[in-house]
């Protein structure tokens, strides 16, 4: 082999390529997916329509890969979603769903005569105002809380420290729930049958 100066060495590798076309009906819209197993650095990268990509790796499976990856694709979708989805959703306010979460509250607190009608009045506007947001950052939800929930906090419904409650829900990556939700499972078919593994 001729020397080629900047190199000290070429390892050939294996990488296996799948091209996938999918049923929509049951990937919730999904045509495609060009799914990439590395076996020898072992991690995989799955395309879909759309430009979305997902790609991890492990640095100790054990000693079968595919039969690893077989399994993360189809027990479940819980593990490869905290693998893959896209951190920067957490820093968003979910305002529908915590909206939501507050309105039991409030209606509980209401029953329990811990807010006047008044009261509660007040704070389903500021639940109202509240979902208004789409893109709310939980810096600036909990520069307002103490603001919009100020009957809340001072009858001791809800804490007057934001980042303990259960009630805040955040954002999530849905397309990447889509993916590890409906298409990994396929995928994870696909790879039984294209490396004859049987579980």
């Amino acid at each position: 082999m001729a020397q080629i100066q900047g190199v000290k060495k070429i390892e050939s590798r294996t990488i296996r390529s799948f091209r996938v076309e999918l049923e929509p009906r049951y990937t919730n819209g999904h045509d495609f997916c060009e799914l990439i197993v590395d076996e020898g650095n072992n991690n995989f990268t799955a395309r879909l329509y759309g430009g979305e990509t997902y790609s991890y790796g492990w640095s100790s499976p054990g000693n079968d890969f595919i039969k690893f990856l077989i399994r993360v694709f189809s027990k479940g979708y819980d593990y490869l979603l905290s693998k893959l989805e896209n951190p920067s959703f957490y820093n968003f306010i979910d305002t529908e769903k915590t909206g939501r979460n507050l309105r039991v509250i409030i209606l509980t607190a209401r029953k329990e005569s811990r807010l006047t009608q008044d009261e509660a009045r007040d704070l389903w506007d500021c639940i109202e105002i509240l979902e208004g947001h789409d893109d709310l950052t939980n810096s600036h939800f909990y520069n307002i809380y103490s603001t919009y929930f100020e009957a809340a906090i001072k009858n001791g419904v809800i804490s007057d420290e934001p980042w303990f409650e259960d009630f805040i829900e955040r954002k999530e990556d849905w397309k990447c729930r889509v993916f590890c939700e409906k298409v990994a499972p396929i995928l994870a078919e696909v790879l039984k049958q294209e490396y004859a593994k049987a579980y």
